[in-house]
């Protein structure tokens, strides 16, 4: 199936918003090693290890989340399908990326003792979306499939 140039645009915005997203999470990596390597009291303190827990997962879900945008780019533009088709998904995965790990990483701040801080709040929201984008695009390749005549072989 020939790709709409809106599809295309879109496909190409992911992968780019991928990238981007991946080297502000690399970084936030980086500066975590390096709260590490000067042995930064704020960070490495017992009484602040929900603050490091946070931290470490606003930036493996900010990374993961960045390479399943690049991913859904370049399927996209693998598979083909409208603009339109994709756009839902799309909207959830950006939304989904920026919410998830900023809740962690926002939560990181104002904890008190083992509780996080207000922006916590933000992660189910973003999980949510995440999730709503991943069943989007599956029911959408399957339906994309059976409006082509598309058929898996049977075993």
């Amino acid at each position: 199936m020939a790709m709409s140039q809106a599809g295309k645009t879109l496909a190409r915005n992911h992968i780019r918003f991928g990238w981007l997203m991946l080297a502000a999470f690399a970084t936030i990596g980086v500066a975590l090693e390096a709260f590490h390597g000067f042995k930064t009291d704020w960070y490495l303190e017992e009484a602040y290890e929900t603050r490091r827990l946070l931290f470490t997962l606003g930036h493996a879900h900010g990374a993961l989340l960045s390479i399943v945008n690049v991913l859904f780019g370049v399927a996209a533009l693998a598979t083909g399908g409208k603009a339109s088709s994709l756009l839902l998904a799309s909207r959830l995965l950006t939304i989904a990326t920026v919410l998830l790990p900023s809740g962690f990483l926002i939560g990181g701040f104002g904890i008190r003792g083992t509780d996080p801080g207000i922006g916590i709040y933000l992660v189910p929201v973003g999980a949510v979306c995440a999730v709503a984008a991943f069943l989007a695009l599956g029911i959408g390749a399957k339906q994309r499939r059976q409006a082509n005549g598309a058929r898996l072989p049977r075993k």
